[in-house]
Parts: structure tokens; sequence; C-alpha cells
């Protein structure tokens, strides 16, 4: 009997210790893209003052080229237009492909209650594309 219960007790540990490590990987690229994504939310609040050159390490070369500084300085303006000040975001999704990730957040704003923010990126972590999409809440009872 003595000899059961250590072989489970074994038997899970080594189960635990191979699930932490096989998680490695995974959260190494949300830790990438949490930080690259992050970075690219924040400047959308103006008055942070935050750098293109900071937010462009982690875009990829094509985007460097969709998105110039020119192009994230006009950003910054449609969004505070359109969508008024940033007052909070959180990521809701995480998914991995074999090409890719993808990121979504759920952000809300003074003009626009909810937006849904989608971030592409590739195998390397880098981002691909982003989208920013109003999303009409029905309140409860109408």
């Amino acid at each position: 009997m003595m000899k059961k219960f250590i072989a489970l007790i074994t038997l899970v540990c080594t189960l635990a210790f191979a699930g932490v490590c096989l998680a490695g990987e995974n959260g190494t690229a949300l830790n990438k893209a949490e930080r690259t994504v992050d970075k690219l939310i924040d400047s959308l609040d103006t008055a942070r003052n935050i750098g293109y050159s900071d937010i462009a390490k982690g875009f990829s070369s094509e985007l460097q080229q969709k998105l110039p500084a020119a192009g994230l300085a006009a950003l910054q303006k449609q969004i505070g237009t359109q969508f008024g000040k940033l007052n909070e975001y959180k990521m809701v999704s995480f998914e991995r492909f074999d090409q890719g990730d993808r990121a979504i957040y759920l952000a809300g704003f003074s003009r626009e209650k909810v937006v849904r923010m989608v971030f592409v990126l590739d195998k390397d972590g880098k981002m691909n594309d982003f989208a920013f999409t109003p999303v009409n809440v029905e309140q409860a009872g109408k």
C-alpha cells in the first residue's frame, strides 16, 4: 500500500513539473505579446508621450512601413476623436496559431463604452496588424 502511495505522489509531481515546463514557451509568447500591445495601447494617451521608436520595436517590418511615425500620430488623433479618452483596457483572449498569434482586448473610452481591439502578431512575436471596433452592448431589459 505504501509503495502505491509513493508511486502516486511521484507520478503527480512528475506531471505537475512537466506541465510547468511545457507552459514556458506559451507563457513567453504571451508576455512578449502583452508588452508589445501594451506599448501601442498606452501610446493612445498622448499625454504619456511614448516615443515612436519604443513602440515600433514590437512592429514587424511590414507594419513599420504601413504605420510610420506620422501614421501613428494620425491614428492617435483619430482614436481620440472617434472614441475619446482611454479609461481602461484588459486582455480577454490570446490565441496561438502555427504562423502567429492573436490577442483580443476590450477597452473602455469616454465616448465609446466598449471597443474590441484585435492585435495580430507573427511567429516571432512582432505585431503585423491591429483593428479597433466599437461594440454595441444592449442593456438588459430592452
